[in-house]
């Protein structure tokens, strides 16, 4: 018998990924007005509130204005013709920069009980790992395995089954943080660095210099994403 391992399906991704291909399609112009909620909702098929998720990521990033009373439209300051992969840019990254600020929450609660608990044969788990990751080719298909199987064998030294699988539930969006950050010139071995000071604060059992350090690498993963203007 095999079973397949159930992908965790974030509804309001779905939503910005279809308004997306609207725009792309010529559906949607810049200064259209875009249906209602009730009717978006229904149309989805999904709460208002998570309709609203949506929004408020594509308000943020200036691909949609909404005016008191007035409805929501596509800006007017875009030119599809020009602007196509910019939307998709801007998608992609708020979603990523979204997915950092969750991490600085229930990641560092990780890392720190995990200098807590991490038993000797945890540590070796994680010390394999991140040797795996130190060997990365860049030319190779997926650089994002080693570093998911990084993160993972810290949350499996919690000894925690729920906070392993917060941490499964997003290895794609682990996987498309790393793509977007792994071609910018010197950024592996920064990586490296910071990866190796979470290691080390979990092996002398400090999980304040073990938040520390994850909080570190993820400012300067944030910093990058915002900095370089990282493309598709």
């Amino acid at each position: 018998m095999t079973i397949k391992k159930i992908k965790y399906h974030r509804v309001y991704e779905d939503v910005i990924e279809q308004i997306k291909n609207l725009i792309l399609e010529g559906n949607l112009a810049p200064g259209d007005v875009l249906p209602t909620e009730r009717e978006l909702a229904q149309s989805f098929g999904i709460s208002r509130g998570t309709l609203r998720e949506a929004f408020r990521i594509l308000e943020r990033e200036g691909l949609i204005e909404a005016r008191p009373g007035g409805g929501r439209f596509l800006s007017k300051a875009l030119d599809v013709a020009e602007d196509r992969s910019r939307i998709l840019d801007n998608i992609e990254r708020a979603t990523i920069i979204e997915l950092l600020e969750a991490r600085e929450l229930f990641e560092t609660g990780i890392v720190e009980l995990a200098a807590k608990r991490a038993t000797d044969e945890d540590i070796a788990e994680i010390e394999a790992a991140f040797a795996t990751w130190g060997e990365i080719d860049q030319n190779a298909e997926d650089r994002s395995k080693p570093d998911q199987a990084f993160h993972l064998s810290i949350a499996k030294a919690t000894h925690n089954v729920v906070l392993v699988n917060m941490i499964e539930l997003h290895m794609d969006l682990l996987q498309r943080t790393l793509s977007k950050t792994a071609q910018i010139p010197g950024r592996k071995s920064e990586v490296y660095e910071e990866h190796l000071l979470i290691l080390q604060a979990i092996k002398e059992r400090d999980p304040v210099k073990a938040k520390l350090a994850l909080l570190n690498h993820l400012s300067r993963v944030k910093e990058n994403i915002q900095k370089n203007h990282i493309h598709v």
